[in-house]
């Protein structure tokens, strides 16, 4: 990484990229050709993968846009169903009965923020109820003191269905969000700190390392939503040994996600 190369015979897993336009403002790259060349540029091997269309207005149709990524470059990404709770309930389950026949539900992202809608409320009940049955990870956006997905309160899901991985996106976006996020993961195993985000804090890594040891961060960059070379650097400079290094890129995701 510090060459400008990518790295040889390392695994590199970005556990938090999208597709597809977002509404406020333009993104370049957004088609599965420019997720694909950025993820080429900085050396991502895989991607796991939400589209903005399935977090904002029709997330049935961007879980289909996902699938058909996925079917395309089944190497390279790996889908979220997103589960939007503004629906009925049996949608919802619909939803989660479909992907699950098809074998495709490797993983949930929810955006309670986005849909207004409380990452504990019940009706997410039947996405939890999945993810802990198999297994599964679940990607929640989070902000500090976030009133409808705080750290504080994914922990408790995290405590409630303790098979299920739950990753606290944008753990390192604040000190406040750091502080917070680390505070639930030192309470738990089965919670997981992910560093995207737009904010580049210096010793923010070193900090979440030292405060819950590497085996806890997973490296994401939000791609094509944000540029992720900045996200590559913040890990390639931080002062970590490469061992350290190896599980944030790569390794602690190719346990969550069973790579």
């Amino acid at each position: 990484m510090l060459a400008g190369q990518r790295l040889a015979g390392e695994l590199v897993v970005d556990c938090h990229i999208h597709l597809g336009p977002w509404h406020s403002f333009h993104i370049p790259d957004n088609d599965p050709q420019g997720v694909l060349h950025s993820m080429d540029l900085v050396g991502i091997d895989v991607g796991v993968c939400s589209p903005h269309r399935a977090i904002a207005h029709d997330y049935r149709g961007g879980n289909e846009e996902v699938a058909a990524f996925h079917r395309a470059h089944p190497d390279r990404i790996r889908p979220y169903i997103t589960i939007n709770p503004n629906y009925p309930d049996e949608e919802i389950a619909a939803e989660i009965a479909k992907w699950r026949e098809q074998g495709l539900l490797l993983g949930f992202k929810i955006h309670p923020s986005e849909a207004q809608y409380p990452a504990n409320g019940d009706k997410l009940r039947a996405l939890w109820e999945t993810a802990q049955e198999l297994g599964l990870p679940v990607l929640a956006h989070s902000w500090a003191d976030d009133k409808y997905a705080s750290p504080a309160a994914l922990g408790r899901l995290a405590d409630e269905y303790p098979a299920t991985k739950v990753i606290v996106a944008h753990s390192a976006t604040s000190w406040e969000m750091i502080e917070q996020a680390t505070a639930e993961a030192r309470r738990r195993d089965n919670l997981f700190l992910d560093l995207t985000g737009s904010a580049m804090l210096p010793g923010a890594v070193e900090s979440m390392v030292e405060s819950v040891g590497a085996d806890r961060i997973l490296f994401g960059t939000d791609l094509p939503f944000l540029d992720p070379r900045p996200q590559v650097g913040r890990v390639a400079l931080a002062r970590l040994t490469d061992d350290a290094k190896r599980l944030i890129c790569g390794l602690n995701a190719k346990r969550v996600f069973g790579l």
